[in-house]
């Protein structure tokens, strides 16, 4: 299967205090995970990376996360909510 996906795409995920409060990043974490390494696959380098940040210095609005390129930010994330910037800004459906 040929991998179609651009390369330089990241999501960042904020797991600072407040958006880790009650381990809702961390779970968020464990959810998005196996979707980038499915939109990876076998590429090197993988053309989407996770990243996790200590703040993302949105805290009022968390959990957070930022898409690159172009810093675009999501907050009040929940499942429903990663999985739709997965398909939408990383996969580009």
């Amino acid at each position: 299967m040929e991998n179609t996906l651009k390369p330089g795409k990241r999501i960042v995920l904020c797991r600072g205090q407040y958006c880790n409060m009650d381990r809702r990043a961390d779970k968020l974490y464990k959810q998005l995970q196996p979707m980038i390494d499915e939109l990876n696959g076998d590429a090197y380098p993988p053309p989407v990376r996770l990243e996790i940040a200590n703040c993302l210095s949105m805290c009022g609005a968390g959990p957070n996360c930022l898409i690159h390129p172009g810093a675009l930010p999501f907050n009040h994330l929940d499942a429903e909510t990663l999985k739709a910037i997965v398909e939408e800004y990383l996969r580009g459906k």
